[in-house]
């Protein structure tokens, strides 16, 4: 009944009301406050985001983060400028909560910072806060694709999957990649660069940006996650609550078997999802497909899968790709049962197989055809009956060069 006035341009408005109304009211919401009050129960405190300088002493307006200080060099930087300009500390933290939790793109539309800091920002960074510009998108079915270009000119492309289910990002961890598997069109344009860890992440942000809400994030877009020592900072950022706050097993790596970074990923990610890319249970046949192989032998990644899941009790997925008179014989089939067959008997039922439709990629020339879904359904008659897990990945995206494979960033491929 009773109500406090403020001065006119006053930052605070207290108000007081009953406990029914506390609870209709959102009080997780940043920038409230809850106090006692003797008459009501309680009181209400409204802090204007961004406005008052005694927000340096408020519970969730602090400094940045250590773990997101620690992974993005481009929030490092945003701490420096705003030091050096002599502003609060809080600051930083604000500047994250506006990028990563409000969406905003650009210094400029953050009116609750001061002007002197937005513009200082802005030149800082020459231009809006992702690292990232999209260059072209193209949309087809239920695919989305984005080519972006890095501050220095490098492109990359990124997609997002609208499922019926869920919406899944596929990411870039490199742009080009040096590995050079025959079928695929990344390795044909060889290694330009890693990405930093925001550069990984911004992909992210952008399309967060645009309001899609996001569900799960798989880095199997351009390059080897684990060759880039950068995907584990990009976790970090990924799974920091204070930051995008996605859990590990909403979170998909794909290897070829890089052996130090499956190691590396047991021990900082055990709940993150690992997809292993074996392509062909035959050495020699894998040494062509993937020539990785000759250095990390897919049998020694098998004993480290075995490892990962005797310490996470976590699924392992074996992409494994159906190339027509190549890789579907019954031949495979068989053998393919028995590499995982060989497993130990505690791990074998968390392998799961995942079988792909090749998409005919730009640069590739390897004489390679996509398998009829008939001819898929005996192969995976096969692993049914031998008690092996497997599942048929639809190919969204493939009319717009989105789909596994395909990824190329509009480099051309290297001349042979």
């Amino acid at each position: 009944k009773t109500r406090r006035l403020q001065p006119r341009g006053s930052l605070n408005t207290t108000r007081k009301c009953s406990q029914p109304a506390r609870e209709r009211m959102g009080f997780g919401q940043l920038g409230v406050r809850v106090g006692p009050s003797k008459e009501m129960g309680f009181t209400l405190t409204f802090h204007l985001l961004g406005l008052s300088p005694t927000q340096k002493h408020h519970s969730l307006i602090t400094e940045a983060p250590a773990m997101a200080l620690q992974c993005s060099p481009r929030l490092r930087q945003v701490a420096e400028v705003v030091d050096q300009l002599g502003f609060e500390a809080y600051r930083t933290r604000q500047i994250l909560e506006l990028a990563y939790k409000s969406h905003y793109s650009d210094f400029m539309h953050m009116k609750v910072l001061p002007r002197k800091l937005r513009y200082a920002l802005t030149s800082h960074f020459s231009g809006p806060f992702l690292s990232l510009k999209p260059v072209k998108e193209v949309k087809g079915d239920f695919a989305h694709k984005v080519l972006f270009e890095c501050r220095d000119g490098v492109r990359i492309e990124a997609v997002s999957l609208d499922f019926h289910s869920h919406r899944s990002l596929c990411i870039s961890s490199q742009a080009g990649c040096a590995f050079s598997c025959s079928f695929c069109a990344t390795g044909k344009i060889g290694l330009k660069r890693q990405l930093t860890a925001d550069e990984i992440t911004d992909q992210v942000l952008y399309f967060m940006h645009l309001g899609q809400k996001v569900d799960t994030v798989s880095f199997m877009g351009m390059g080897e996650p684990l060759a880039n020592p950068k995907v584990f900072d990009a976790l970090k950022l990924l799974t920091d609550p204070d930051v995008f706050n996605f859990s590990s097993r909403r979170l998909n790596v794909s290897t070829i078997g890089i052996l130090p970074g499956i190691e590396k990923l047991t021990r900082e990610h055990p709940q993150v999802n690992l997809v292993f890319s074996l392509h062909s249970p035959f050495p020699e046949e894998r040494n062509v497909l993937v020539p990785t192989n000759r250095i990390y032998p897919f049998q020694d990644s098998f004993a480290l899968l075995d490892r990962r899941i005797e310490k996470t009790g976590r699924r392992i997925w074996i992409a494994y790709l159906m190339l027509k008179g190549r890789t579907d014989t019954h031949e495979h089939a068989d053998s393919l049962v028995q590499l995982i067959k060989e497993r130990p008997f505690n791990v074998q039922h968390l392998y799961h197989v995942n079988l792909l439709p090749y998409n005919t990629a730009r640069g590739v020339d390897g004489g390679f055809e996509r398998l009829e879904e008939n001819a898929v359904e005996k192969f995976a008659r096969t692993l049914s009956q031998k008690g092996i897990s497997w599942s048929y990945r639809n190919s969204f995206g493939a009319a717009i060069d989105a789909a596994c494979g395909q990824l190329h960033g509009m480099y051309e491929a290297k001349p042979k």
